[in-house]
């Protein structure tokens, strides 16, 4: 076996050597090729749900939500309730939210809407809405007869945002707007700032603080419909749940993946797309290594007969080729890796691809690398020993005669 082993390396060796270098170089190209489109789009997919993951975490849901439990439509004594919370371990900051369905209407146009009130300042701890203001400023909590608008809602004659024919089209920080809520007042507004978080359920929610909010619903004072709770770096939501639970009864909990429907579902539709891809790029590295294979021996067969008639065994030649194959799938993989790691992310990393909900940066992930690498490896052997075991199968005269 050793010495089949000793012949099958000096074959390979000679085949690489002495082989013709366009070939090789084409090859291996297409083996590079196919390992950076292996790595490009799990990469992309991987970095895009981070970033959707980040942009709903820090402009919608918070990393906990906390809401009345059963009956109940609001939680009561909310300023007591916030205080306690953030004194639990492993949490920055919670803001108390109210809600009530409402029509906004600005010259002809009217759209439906949630009008949140917040208190700005606790608000600006737990969200980043504040950072995403394009026009005018955020609220302040002293504030009345004051909105702040998603732009999705404003409109704000940005004919290319995804929902602008069904917002209010031309709404500006400044103009007036009227809001009719829905237990019966009716109230102008100057619209203070308007939004752009670039995550569309967060663009269209529309905030008035919590002191506009209680002149609408006075006994909504010191109540909350929900919670939303900013967690420390690295702290664990099912730990921080039990130990705000044991603060009071009545309450329950979603963390923010629980809330993440629309981004789970674009997330899973990535994941499909991604393994198909996949299976499509290692069939073209298999048909690759297939095909230089099957053109060599069938080039070959002549040479292959007279190396058997004079005693090399079947095995060696069938695993020169196999290690020549291997050769091509490794510097490829190599070349491949190196090149995405080193090149293609810091060039990406400067100029990011924007989608909707922000920008994504490509990543790498050493488990998905090195499980690539294998199944790649494993193809290109299985790629090379098809058209080589044919021609072994082949009587020794027949392959000499052609």
């Amino acid at each position: 076996m050793t010495r089949s082993l000793r012949v099958a390396i000096f074959l390979a060796l000679k085949s690489i050597v002495k082989g013709n270098v366009g070939v090789i170089i084409l090859t291996i190209f297409m083996l590079i090729l196919v390992t950076m489109n292996l790595l490009f789009v799990p990469g992309l997919i991987s970095g895009a749900t981070v970033s959707m993951n980040a942009i709903l975490i820090k402009t919608y849901s918070g990393d906990i939500i906390i809401e009345p439990e059963g009956d109940d439509n609001v939680i009561s004594h909310a300023d007591d309730l916030i205080a306690s919370i953030e004194s639990v371990d492993g949490v920055v900051a919670a803001s108390a939210r109210n809600n009530i369905n409402a029509y906004i209407t600005f010259e002809d146009e009217r759209v439906s809407c949630v009008v949140t009130g917040i208190e700005p300042a606790r608000e600006k701890a737990v969200f980043e809405v504040a950072e995403c203001l394009i026009e005018g400023r955020y609220l302040d909590s002293r504030d009345r007869g004051q909105i702040l608008l998603g732009v999705q809602l404003a409109g704000a004659d940005l004919e290319d945002i995804e929902l602008y024919s069904s917002s209010l089209r031309h709404v500006h920080a400044g103009d007036k707007v009227v809001v009719t809520y829905s237990n019966g007042p009716e109230k102008q507004y100057t619209a203070k700032g308007i939004f752009d978080t670039g995550f569309i359920q967060t663009d269209m929610q529309a905030f008035v603080t919590e002191l506009e909010f209680n002149s609408v619903m006075p006994n909504m004072n010191n109540k909350a419909s929900s919670i939303r709770v900013k967690l420390e770096d690295g702290a664990d939501p099912e730990i921080v749940i039990e130990r705000i639970a044991s603060l009071r009864d009545g309450l329950d909990f979603q963390t923010w993946d629980e809330t993440a429907g629309l981004v789970e579902s674009m997330t899973d539709s990535f994941t499909l797309i991604n393994q198909i891809l996949n299976v499509v790029n290692y069939l073209v590295a298999g048909i690759t290594v297939f095909i230089v294979t099957y053109v060599d021996v069938i080039n070959r067969r002549r040479q292959i007969g007279i190396q058997r008639a004079i005693g090399i065994k079947s095995n060696s030649i069938t695993i020169s080729y196999l290690i020549r194959a291997l050769f091509y799938a490794v510097v490829g993989l190599i070349i491949g890796i190196l090149a995405f790691k080193y090149l293609i992310i810091p060039i990406e990393a400067r100029h990011p691809f924007e989608f909707p909900f922000g920008p994504a940066y490509l990543t790498t992930r050493t488990a998905y690398t090195a499980r690539m690498a294998f199944i790649l490896l494993v193809v290109s052997l299985a790629a090379a020993f098809i058209p080589v075991w044919r021609v072994m199968r082949i009587k020794i005269l027949d392959a000499i005669w052609g």
